[in-house]
């Protein structure tokens, strides 16, 4: 049976707070009580879009499959990420895309292979694979490395010129990361798509949907309706939250707003490792990293221009240490071909020290 469906049977109950949460905001309840059940149905709603995409990949095959899956995985992410660009929290907006980052390469990565490696002395995969994941990990560092360096090479400079200079340059990223995303997309779906073909793969071509084409592309249609409607009323409640508990918004947008929009692909990818399919664990972790920050991120800054206030892609500097420590320490890691428990400890170690320190920042 298909993950996605299997997933939904333990999440359909949250599918329930859709309904609550929009009627606790149309009669103005409490807006502490608007922010936990908008939490709570972003969840299903991101598991059924998972569900969803894969059925129609059945249908399409892997090479259409695998665009639509790659595109519509991160809904959740980059429409809360578009309001609370529309709302100008670009704080949490670059919080929750490193967030995914971080949680992606440290935390899944981490329980994935801690789980996977307790029944095993070492689990091996394909370097191959790995190596190509990880170098558009590290144009993508690269990519917030620039801007961030440029901040502090002109900041002596003219006000004026600064802006521009930083302005400039967020739009020629955005441009930039998009090519290469749509580059790396041909090169692992066409060009070199054998390099990237699994025996799973394969396996999995007899595969039947449990749904009709139609079903599941009016439930993905409708699930990213619901999810545009939620992610409003979530950027709405998120400021009166964090004054109100003393959140960090740079808290929220590492730590809460990534796991919100990720569980399915996170679940699927630990349960890929304890299978033993560290491939395809490496994959859907490292693969999602890099769609925030060469599809989401440039989208969102996009977005920004068209809406008149143009978002700075510069991260703080903290931010910015933690991606490359996480990134390094995880290319390092992997470089081997093959990963024990002891280095998912690590990793997950690593996650945590962060989360404690970007709490009290």
């Amino acid at each position: 049976m298909l993950f996605g469906v299997t997933l939904m049977k333990y999440l359909k109950w949250l599918l329930l707070f859709i309904p609550v949460s929009i009627t606790a905001d149309a009669i103005h309840l409490s807006k502490s009580l608007v922010f936990l059940t908008v939490c709570l149905s972003i969840i299903p709603l991101a598991a059924v879009i998972g569900t969803a995409t894969e059925q129609i990949s059945l249908y399409t095959g892997s090479k259409v499959g695998g665009l639509i899956s790659a595109t519509m995985s991160n809904v959740p992410e980059l429409l809360i990420g578009f309001f609370a660009v529309k709302a100008g929290f670009y704080n949490i907006v670059l919080a929750s895309m490193a967030g995914s980052m971080l949680g992606n390469i440290l935390l899944v990565l981490g329980v994935s292979i801690f789980l996977g490696g307790l029944k095993r002395k070492y689990q091996s995969f394909d370097k191959t694979i790995a190596r190509s994941n990880f170098i558009l990990l590290l144009f993508a560092a690269t990519s917030i490395i620039i801007p961030f360096a440029l901040k502090y090479a002109i900041r002596g400079s003219d006000r004026v010129n600064l802006n521009d200079g930083l302005t400039a340059t967020s739009f020629s990223i955005a441009v930039i990361l998009l090519i290469t995303y749509i580059a790396g997309l041909v090169f692992s779906l066409v060009t070199h798509r054998n390099i990237f073909v699994r025996q799973e793969d394969r396996e999995e071509q007899n595969e039947q949907p449990d749904w009709s084409l139609s079903k599941a592309i009016i439930v993905l249609l409708s699930a990213a309706f619901f999810v545009a409607v939620e992610s409003e009323m979530l950027v709405d409640t998120i400021e009166f939250v964090t004054k109100s508990y003393g959140l960090p918004e740079v808290f929220m947008g590492i730590i809460l707003i990534p796991l919100l929009g990720n569980v399915a692909e996170n679940v699927s990818a630990i349960l890929m490792a304890v299978k033993n399919k560290v491939d395809i664990c490496i994959e859907i972790a490292v693969g999602s990293s890099i769609q925030i920050a060469l599809f989401v991120a440039p989208l969102l800054i996009l977005a920004s221009f068209i809406l008149g206030n143009p978002m700075i892609y510069v991260y703080d500097m903290f931010e910015v240490v933690a991606i490359l420590a996480a990134i390094g320490l995880s290319l390092f890691i992997f470089q081997d071909g093959k990963t024990n428990w002891l280095e998912g400890v690590v990793l997950l170690g690593c996650y945590v020290l962060l989360g404690v320190a970007f709490f009290f920042i």
